[in-house]
């Protein structure tokens, strides 16, 4: 018995194959990301249901990809990184960085979003939700150094 005990505690200990994590990646990406035909569709839809239901009013938002394509860590589900502007009629009255998660092929959940004037304040903040090259994209897009 003590020896099945070594055992499988000697191959749990073992580091899994690089190929492994990225197969595992890979199916939960597919599972998650809806596909190109309905990509930018759902993603602008769950803009503007957040930014709406935030701000209490009927808003529009355009946005743009800091990273192209799902960034994926672990069983988490994908997270896309967008810079979004919010509109009351022809004025822009907010931007900012989004951080969101693709789920089950069918929506984005908003997981963070920094405000302009928020990352202004603290420039630092960003490096608690965002990875750093998004933040360096960021405080480019800010005109801020770092």
């Amino acid at each position: 018995m003590f020896g099945v005990v070594v055992l499988v505690l000697a191959l749990a200990s073992q580091s899994p194959d690089l190929s492994v994590l990225q197969e595992i990646q890979r199916s939960h990406i597919e599972a998650n990301v809806p596909g190109p035909a309905e990509f930018n569709r759902l993603l602008q839809r769950d803009l503007d249901s957040y930014f709406t239901k935030t701000r209490g009013k009927s808003s529009r938002i355009e946005y743009e990809m800091l990273r192209e394509g799902p960034t994926q860590s672990g069983v988490a589900y994908p997270k896309f990184y967008v810079w979004v502007r919010v509109f009351e009629g022809a004025a822009n009255v907010e931007q900012g960085a989004v951080r969101l998660a693709a789920v089950e092929r069918r929506e984005f959940q908003v997981t963070d979003f920094l405000s302009e004037r928020t990352i202004r304040a603290d420039s630092t903040v960003i490096y608690r939700v965002f990875p750093a090259p998004i933040c360096e994209r960021i405080n480019s897009k800010l005109g801020l150094a770092k």
